[in-house]
């Protein structure tokens, strides 16, 4: 686990901006991973996904359905929706 500090706007917005970091890291141990877990809706995370997946590696999405991108819940060999009201489990 990596943690990194908060930017924080002015008005009060705060973002964490490590999406380049997870990339990299995954990159860095894909040699070594049997399945990445990503906890994003971000469909930026689409070409990474595509890419762990040509080298063997499994990729499970968890993230809030109706706020996350089409296209990474079917790059993904599983999706799991983190809404209250839904608790899917899509394989």
């Amino acid at each position: 686990m990596k943690k990194k500090q908060l930017k924080v706007y002015y008005g009060g917005a705060k973002k964490g901006d490590w999406d380049m970091g997870i990339a990299i890291d995954c990159l860095k141990m894909a040699d070594k991973l049997d399945v990445v877990c990503l906890v994003t809706g971000d469909g930026d995370f689409v070409h990474l996904v595509n890419h762990l997946k040509a080298n063997g590696i499994r990729v499970e999405i968890i993230a809030f359905g109706e706020t996350s991108a089409k296209e990474l819940r079917e790059a993904a060999n599983s999706f799991i929706d983190m809404s209250e009201d839904k608790g899917t489990f899509l394989m």
